[in-house]
């Protein structure tokens, strides 16, 4: 039994070593330029903002993963040229406070697995205040879904870039929903050691 163990122990090891870790906490910082689209592009124009969030990624397979997310974000919205004479959409020049949670999953890939692409679906709650001296305050359930590319800086590092659709439907304002797209870059942490080893190094071990 002794020697069955000993001869196993060094396969499990390699095993575990090429294997990638089951879950990974990260943390990221997103800054996201964007337009107003449909209807909402009658009042507003362009936007910006920054999200904070946090999450896991749990590995599924060698290479792939899906794991929650929250954060919480914050978005500015220009007023469009010649507004419409017609129920408005949000407060003129409104300010966004966005508190969200959803999924997010992809897959690894491309030179040693560094190479992370994903789609995200998230929802959540915003307050919304703008108007003169910033007196009008709506609230509003947030939708945002969209893809992400990302390449990893061993050892904690992922730099890429992402794109997505939002909406959110202000309570009080009848113009209907705000819709906007919107892209930007992300930093992104991850605090495993996940990033897996390439196989040339593992055969080296």
């Amino acid at each position: 039994m002794k020697h069955i163990l000993l001869s196993v122990a060094p396969a499990a090891v390699l095993a575990l070593l090429a294997s990638p870790a089951l879950s990974a906490p990260l943390v990221a910082a997103d800054i996201d330029g964007g337009l107003a689209v449909g209807h909402a592009a009658s009042w507003h124009s362009a936007t910006f903002g920054m999200t904070a969030r946090a999450g896991y990624e749990f590995d599924l397979s060698n290479k792939f993963f899906l794991g929650p997310e929250a954060g919480v974000g914050y978005m500015i919205a220009a007023n469009a040229d010649g507004i419409a004479d017609a129920p408005s959409v949000l407060p003129s020049e409104p300010e966004i406070v966005r508190l969200f949670g959803g999924l997010r999953g992809g897959f690894r890939g491309g030179d040693d697995d560094r190479v992370v692409s994903s789609l995200f679906a998230r929802g959540g709650y915003a307050w919304i205040t703008g108007g003169s001296e910033r007196s009008t305050h709506a609230e509003a359930p947030v939708l945002d879904i969209g893809f992400a590319i990302d390449y990893a800086l061993p050892p904690v590092l992922r730099i890429g870039g992402h794109a997505g659709f939002e909406t959110l439907w202000a309570k009080g304002f009848r113009g209907g929903p705000f819709t906007g797209i919107h892209a930007g870059i992300a930093f992104t942490f991850v605090f495993s050691g996940q990033e897996r080893p390439a196989s040339e190094t593992v055969a080296a071990r």
